[in-house]
């Protein structure tokens, strides 16, 4: 059997001008995580080496994407392996093959199928490491949005207004989300209000009161409200939804189990969930 392949930057590319023609990037947790990491980081939105491998070429059926060298800390961190699968032989040939998979490192598996699991536990038995159990995954499930976002996205006072975020607002930011506190998270979130979409509604003293940012992987996240007022973080959602949707982008986001709010937010505005399942961002020692 043949081994699985490294793309070079024009096989990427050959694989990002083609995925989105011959696949539903609403369908499976990780196919619109693939195409859009892959996409930004060839028009060099994310820095460093990104490692891209398929189980066969040109005809994958299982795509890789490996954060290495050179990028952010807390990108390696969170997301180290991303895994797309079409069967579970392209799965099991890529999470096997240790050209590409280092088994002998800890690391996370991000946006992971729940319908890959029991391959997950076989690989995991194998390689002499425990399988993921409830205290080392984080569940999610994948909202889409493939329409027409519901409701209102404008100001809901002449005295606010809406605009991107500013690089300055990342120490807030910083502050404020569930996964920030720490350096190397200040240092990504600069970046990425630097490089990426963002939306904030601002008071009469242009500070914020709610903000979005996309992500590198074009999920749209982290979503905060400073205010009580519900309407203020619905407002700031739509707006960015619409934003990413006028680009001709795909919106989506990743919703905790344990975040109820966000999850009222994505079917509010008109998102639906993954057909495929939920998800997981698995950490595996």
């Amino acid at each position: 059997m043949m081994s699985c392949q490294r793309l070079s930057s024009r096989a990427l590319q050959e694989l990002v001008d083609t995925f989105r023609l011959r696949r539903n990037l609403a369908v499976g947790p990780s196919t619109a995580k693939i195409f859009y990491t892959a996409r930004n980081y060839l028009a060099g939105k994310i820095p460093g080496e990104l490692v891209f491998a398929v189980d066969k070429w040109p005809d994958f059926s299982a795509v890789m994407c490996a954060v290495g060298e050179g990028t952010y800390q807390y990108l390696q961190d969170i997301e180290t392996y991303t895994f797309y699968w079409e069967n579970n032989q392209g799965l099991l040939r890529l999470l096997r093959d240790a050209k590409f998979v280092d088994w002998d490192e800890t690391f996370t598996i991000a946006g992971f199928s729940e319908r890959g699991l029991p391959l997950l536990n076989q690989v995991c038995h194998d390689m002499n490491k425990p399988p993921p159990t409830n205290d080392t995954m984080t569940h999610c499930n994948t909202a889409f949005f493939t329409g027409q976002i519901i409701g209102n996205d404008s100001p809901p006072s002449p005295l606010l207004t809406i605009g991107p975020l500013e690089v300055q607002h990342a120490e807030l930011v910083n502050r404020v989300w569930r996964w920030g506190g720490q350096s190397k998270v200040l240092e990504f979130l600069q970046y990425i209000i630097r490089t990426f979409p963002s939306r904030c509604l601002y008071d009469e003293n242009d500070q914020p009161l709610s903000f979005s940012v996309a992500q590198p992987w074009g999920e749209v996240g982290p979503l905060y409200s400073r205010t009580t007022r519900s309407d203020h973080g619905t407002i700031i959602f739509r707006n960015i939804l619409k934003n990413i949707q006028e680009a001709g982008d795909l919106p989506y986001v990743y919703a905790e189990s344990r975040l109820p709010r966000l999850r009222t937010h994505a079917m509010k505005v008109g998102g639906h969930w993954d057909p495929f399942g939920s998800c997981y961002w698995v950490y595996i020692s």
